[in-house]
């Protein structure tokens, strides 16, 4: 048998054995998902243990509880978050990203991962209805209520309001998880291909149907949790850019700071 051969033969074996660990990966997901979604969650995984080092920790019994309508509140320290969070949670999670980050030759990866664009201007309604509507339907969102990645690294900026404005109109609990360890990096497309050791907590869901508070009270009880799991000092907001220039320094942002937005 010619070498050629041989190789085809090796390659043909290591697709099938990774469409069989996809397909293996996909069925642990809630609710299981198939073979190619499988392997597409499964490359996430290994891009976030074999290059940023990730290590998860999941406090008890978190994934017991994680059905019907709930918004994953993150702490933004790159542009890999997104990529950890998804690796660890069983659920998909559809983030909310800035409309002016869309890079069109990526559509198919967007529209596979389920993302939300959001406008920076009074248009970022539909993106907002989009969210809503897909918590309606019992879906899970991902947002970063900082707005931008946190600069400098270590100091967590100020949540914006829309975070509770959202929680409070559609009633769903939220998930946090707290990141720390990933690339301290000047852009956030530096930190794909800048190894770490990354740590994600995912820590037990929050109902604030059952705390009664209001929307500007949740944007405040979730940043001063935030404030005491990572023992971080608190930054301040950076000044607004422009489009261009946000774009070059965040991948992946939440909700406009104008809560107005989620009417």
């Amino acid at each position: 048998m010619s070498l050629f051969w041989l190789i085809l033969i090796a390659a043909a074996c290591v697709v099938a054995g990774l469409m069989i660990a996809g397909g293996q990966h996909g069925r642990a997901k809630k609710p299981q998902v198939g073979v190619f979604d499988g392997f597409m969650f499964l490359v996430g995984y290994l891009y976030s243990r074999v290059i940023h080092r990730a290590e998860f920790v999941v406090e008890d019994g978190v994934f017991e509880d994680i059905d019907g309508p709930m918004i994953v509140v993150c702490n933004h320290t790159c542009g890999i978050d997104p990529f950890l969070v998804s690796a660890v949670i069983p659920r998909r999670v559809c983030w909310l990203m800035a409309e002016d980050m869309r890079v069109r030759c990526l559509e198919w990866f967007w529209n596979w991962a389920g993302i939300i664009f959001v406008a920076r201007n009074r248009h970022g309604k539909s993106g907002i209805r989009k969210a809503r509507a897909h918590l309606k339907d019992g879906g899970m969102i991902g947002i970063f209520p900082e707005g931008h990645i946190e600069r400098p690294y270590g100091k967590l900026l100020p949540f914006a309001p829309g975070v509770g404005v959202l929680v409070k109109r559609t009633g769903a609990r939220v998930l946090p998880v707290v990141i720390d360890g990933t690339p301290d990096v000047p852009t956030a497309w530096d930190s794909i291909y800048t190894s770490s050791n990354a740590r994600v907590r995912v820590m037990k869901p929050i109902d604030y149907n059952e705390l009664g508070l209001g929307s500007a009270e949740i944007a405040k009880d979730l940043e001063q949790r935030f404030l005491d799991w990572t023992g971080w000092e608190m930054g301040s907001r950076p000044a607004r850019e422009s489009a261009a220039d946000e774009a070059g320094d965040d991948v992946v942002h939440s909700i406009s700071d104008d809560s107005r937005q989620i009417a």
